[in-house]
């Protein structure tokens, strides 16, 4: 490149106004810095001129490697690849850019290497700040999943509780009355060990579904809907409610997280069910199917609470929109459900209002149809 287009590079960069542009010399010492650069880094142009590279906006974790990169350039003319870089502000604090880099007087004895910085601060921060917010929600989410959880588990032990009560209570009884045979005593014991066992087991559902998996997997889709009715058992019973898991694709696999679709189905059975307490449905189903098309993996769920108001169908996935009243809703649990699906199932979910014959019965209820990749 002649000194003419040097100098006219060097005019052009300086004009920049949102572009921070740095030239140093062989030895990383600044020679350029633009009004951007003041404005980006923090020091003026007179606090720079002269200083090097690596003691103006390096991290102490970078610099080894910043110098090394450099000297290969200069020396091998191996050149330094554009990329997203967390560099330093005067007052300490960390300035994202993305950072392209050229080459001067390669082939001299004097190389000048010039670093064109976007400075992406404010987005980083904004996608930081939108991550935890989601992690909270996620949290959130997850307590609410918890909550159904644990009304479940509350009404499966009732009866349970119960068969041990009576059954350490007639012991007690015919002990005192000194009625207590051998075969009663042990008809007993069987009993309390066999609902113990049970009560142990809904335990192990439970924290295995606290502490879910954090890999991927390959896992049956029919396997991970009668877990998660599993889990809901009780409070499928207590409010009535009839489940139809219907599907002759009780084979199909899919690629994900298996925890985190059943917290989606305990949400969509949880609204169906709050949904059928509001309205007062009296004969109360929830429809479940699985199809299969050349490109999709489609899991259908339905009830017949009688829909979602048309005006606001479409909002039902957004954050904080809600159909119920507070306290009961906060509108994180379809939020959620969506981008579980989407962000971690690579999938998609939607939400119709349907009318449709079931036995003699015509039902109106809200569809929800998630679809899966098939590969």
């Amino acid at each position: 490149m002649s000194n003419s287009d040097e100098n006219k590079f060097v005019e052009l960069i300086s004009k920049i106004p949102n572009v921070a542009v740095q030239g140093y010399d062989k030895e990383r010492n600044v020679i350029y810095w633009n009004k951007a650069s003041e404005v980006v880094y923090g020091y003026s142009k007179e606090e720079a001129l002269g200083k090097k590279l690596e003691d103006l906006i390096i991290p102490a974790f970078m610099k080894n490697n910043v110098i090394k990169a450099h000297k290969n350039w200069c020396e091998n003319g191996i050149s330094i690849p554009s990329a997203e870089l967390p560099l330093k502000h005067k007052n300490g604090s960390t300035v994202y850019v993305f950072s392209s880099h050229v080459m001067l007087n390669e082939d001299s004895g004097s190389p000048e290497m010039f670093c064109i910085d976007v400075d992406l601060t404010k987005q980083v921060e904004k996608d930081k700040e939108l991550k935890e917010k989601d992690k909270i929600l996620a949290h959130q989410s997850k307590m609410a999943s918890m909550g159904e959880m644990l009304d479940n588990i509350a009404h499966q032990w009732r009866q349970p509780l119960s068969i041990i009560s009576s059954a350490a209570g007639g012991i007690h009884v015919k002990n005192e009355l000194d009625s207590l045979t051998t075969e009663y005593l042990n008809d007993s014991i069987n009993s309390i060990v066999d609902t113990t066992k049970y009560l142990s087991q809904t335990i192990d559902d439970f924290r295995d579904f606290i502490r879910g998996t954090h890999e991927k997997v390959v896992f049956n889709l029919f396997d991970n809907l009668k877990y998660s009715l599993k889990l809901l058992d009780g409070v499928i019973k207590k409010y009535d409610i009839k489940v139809i898991l219907s599907t002759s694709l009780d084979e199909i696999e899919i690629y994900g997280y298996p925890n985190e679709l059943v917290q989606v189905v305990i949400n969509l059975v949880s609204n169906s069910k709050d949904a059928f307490k509001d309205k007062n449905i009296k004969n109360r189903y929830i429809f479940i199917d699985i199809e299969k098309d050349k490109n999709s993996i489609i899991l259908s769920i339905k009830d017949n609470a009688n829909g979602i108001e048309e005006n606001i169908i479409d909002r039902i996935f957004e954050a904080n929109f809600s159909t119920k009243d507070a306290p009961l809703g906060s509108g994180i649990g379809l939020y959620m459900s969506q981008r579980l699906i989407s962000e971690s199932m690579r999938g998609s979910i939607k939400a119709t209002n349907v009318k449709y014959k079931y036995k003699d019965n015509i039902f109106t209820g809200v569809l929800f149809k998630i679809s899966f990749p098939s590969s």
